[in-house]
């Protein structure tokens, strides 16, 4: 018998010993739960942690609809934009409200009346204005104004 015909024989051997039916043995099947409806248990998932809530979203709201150029009815104002440079005058949620003119990118609102939607730490807005934010979210912010009884006629109601 050659060296390289030893490992096949032992093989066979083996084999010839395994009792019959010892080759795969059948897992036993979970018994059906009573109740009906119910998945069954994985064990990767943990039943007592809840999955995660959907993102908070808002709806966007244009209020202000101008026939001309935005700037034409808007005084800026440079101590407020320099503010917002410094986030101590800022929309509470940018872009909630929203304006614009004819072909222009939309400018967002904030109402100087029971300060919605308007962040004022050191109180410098009025009740009887409205102010207008372009690039709240970078370092170039721009705040505008103008009295709301100047402009109520472009005001788009809900």
């Amino acid at each position: 018998m050659s060296p390289r015909a030893l490992p096949f024989l032992l093989l066979a051997m083996l084999v010839a010993a395994m009792p019959a039916g010892a080759e795969q043995k059948e897992r036993p099947r979970p018994q059906p739960e009573t109740g009906r409806g119910r998945l069954p248990w994985q064990s990767w998932q943990d039943p007592a942690i809840a999955p995660p809530r959907p993102a908070w979203q808002y709806q966007q709201r244009i209020v202000f609809s101008f026939d001309q150029a935005a700037r034409t009815l808007l005084t800026p104002r440079q101590e407020l934009s320099q503010l917002c440079r410094q986030s101590q005058f800022l929309q509470r949620i940018n872009m909630r409200y929203r304006a614009f003119g004819p072909g222009e990118r939309p400018l967002g609102v904030g109402f100087g009346s029971l300060s919605v939607n308007l962040y004022d730490p050191q109180q410098k807005r009025s009740p009887d204005t409205v102010y207008f934010f372009k690039d709240q979210d970078t370092g170039r912010c721009t705040v505008s104004s103008a009295r709301l009884e100047d402009i109520r006629r472009y005001f788009i109601g809900p």
